[in-house]
């Protein structure tokens, strides 16, 4: 059963939104209802949703769009997302803009230290009692991204608050999620705000407000359990890929780790026809020496030391490589404790995620 979200009027959401739409669309209610509770609400978006040819280039009735083309369309839609969180009840000194890449937040998770540690300083800065965020399970893969650098920037600032998820692409009924409870004139104004977002409802009105029209649910995650691991020296993560592998959808195992304060990451090619292949080491002392990588009969292995403590905290993603004509994932984020499998002393320790079809 959906349980109510409230708030109290000492209370501070912070809403991180990975391009401006996804305020209106994942929290629009969520806000307002923080709001009318006495609650402080900031917004922070990770990039500025430049790389947006299409409605741009109908919008605009232009075929060419170059780096100054891109820079124009973002200033536009910053100014839509400011226009849309005003009618939402949230003043421009609350809001923030990253300007990170759009469509590039994996790269950025892969690469950029800074932008974890500019994560962090918004949660000690703020100090919220609620954050909303992308869920791991979003298909986007900036949303996906984006969640993983929170998780980390949230370990590393040691914040307790309560976290809710939210999906924006590819949603699905949880019974245990949380709920705004359902308001007409909330609904309403959450509409009114998605419209100012024009640039957007140029080309995809119909389904746009179909989502605003969905039910605003949020999975909780526990602070202790954001980013999952296992003891006992290490694990090995089996991940048993598709038995016809297609040639033309080329992935890499994308790897992030935690490991205290340092962030190790690895990206392993996968060979073409890999369910062929009968034993191939891909990766060796990978992530600061913690990790291997096998490939055994179409099914990857991948085995990770422990830290100090004997913990293993990270994430992994089957990363498409390919050029992209459909921009969202088949494959998102999975954190190693949410492999199904048990921990067993002194026991390699196998843990078998759901069938990867590449």
């Amino acid at each position: 059963m959906k349980r109510p979200l409230t708030f109290k009027a000492a209370d501070r959401l912070l809403v991180f939104a990975p391009h401006p739409d996804d305020e209106t669309l994942a929290t629009g209610e969520l806000i307002q209802l923080a709001r009318e509770s006495g609650a402080s609400v900031r917004v922070v978006f990770g990039t500025d949703g430049d790389n947006n040819p299409w409605p741009q280039r109908w919008c605009e009735r232009r075929l060419r769009i170059g780096p100054a083309e891109r820079e124009r369309w973002g200033r536009r839609r910053r100014g839509e997302a400011q226009a849309a969180l005003a009618r939402l009840g949230v003043a421009s000194d609350a809001v923030r803009f990253l300007g990170w890449s759009d469509l590039g937040l994996t790269g950025t998770l892969e690469h950029d230290d800074a932008a974890i540690e500019t994560l962090r300083g918004e949660f000690e800065r703020y100090a919220p009692t609620h954050v909303a965020m992308p869920s791991l399970r979003d298909r986007h893969p900036d949303h996906g991204a984006l969640r993983v650098m929170l998780e980390l920037a949230l370990a590393k600032a040691r914040a307790g608050c309560v976290r809710l998820s939210y999906v924006v692409h590819g949603r699905d009924a949880d019974a245990a999620a949380l709920k705004v409870p359902r308001d007409a004139t909330r609904h309403a104004r959450k509409r009114e705000a998605l419209m100012a977002h024009a640039s957007q409802i140029s080309l995809s009105k119909s389904r746009l407000l179909r989502w605003a029209d969905q039910p605003e649910t949020f999975e909780p995650a526990e602070p202790g359990g954001s980013i999952a691991g296992a003891s006992d020296g290490g694990i090995v993560l089996s991940l048993p890929l598709a038995p016809v592998f297609r040639f033309w959808r080329r992935h890499d195992v994308v790897l992030v780790i935690e490991n205290g304060e340092r962030i190790e990451r690895a990206r392993i090619p996968l060979p073409r026809l890999a369910g062929s292949t009968a034993r191939a080491t891909l990766g060796k002392a990978l992530c600061a020496g913690r990790v291997d990588v096998t490939l055994d009969r179409g099914t990857l292995q991948i085995a990770i030391a422990g830290d100090a403590d004997g913990h293993v905290r990270g994430y992994v993603k089957l990363d498409r490589t390919m050029p992209r004509v459909v921009i969202f994932d088949d494959e998102t984020w999975q954190r190693f404790g949410d492999f199904s499998g048990s921990y067993a002393p002194s026991v390699e320790t196998v843990a078998v995620a759901q069938r990867a079809s590449l």
